[in-house]
C-alpha cells in the first residue's frame, strides 16, 4: 500500500470491519489501525479505531461509505414508520 489516509474512525473493532469489507468487496485495499485494546468494544487510544486507504482511493471510499450510511439510514426510517412490519 502507498500513503495511508483516514477515511473513517470508529470506536469498536465490529463496525470497523464491517466497513473494511464494504469498501474491499467495491475494490478498495483498506486496513484498521489503532487496534490496542486489551478489552473487547473498547479503544483506549487517544483516537478511535481508524479505517485507512490508500490517498488516491480516499474520495471513492469516502463516496461508499457515505452511501451505505445514507442506506442505512433510510432503512432504519422505513422500519420506524411501519413499526417493524415490513411494509
Amino acid at each position: 500500500m502507498g500513503t495511508l489516509k483516514t477515511v473513517a474512525e470508529y470506536y469498536n473493532e465490529y463496525e470497523a470491519q464491517i466497513a473494511k469489507g464494504l469498501l474491499e468487496s467495491e475494490g478498495i485495499e483498506a486496513v484498521v489501525m489503532n487496534l490496542n485494546s486489551s478489552y473487547p468494544g473498547v479503544q483506549m487510544g487517544r483516537h478511535g479505531i481508524q479505517l485507512q486507504v490508500n490517498a488516491y482511493d480516499l474520495e471513492s471510499a469516502q463516496m461508499i461509505l457515505d452511501r451505505a450510511a445514507a442506506e442505512a439510514e433510510a432503512a432504519a426510517e422505513a422500519e420506524a414508520e411501519t413499526g417493524g412490519q415490513g411494509q
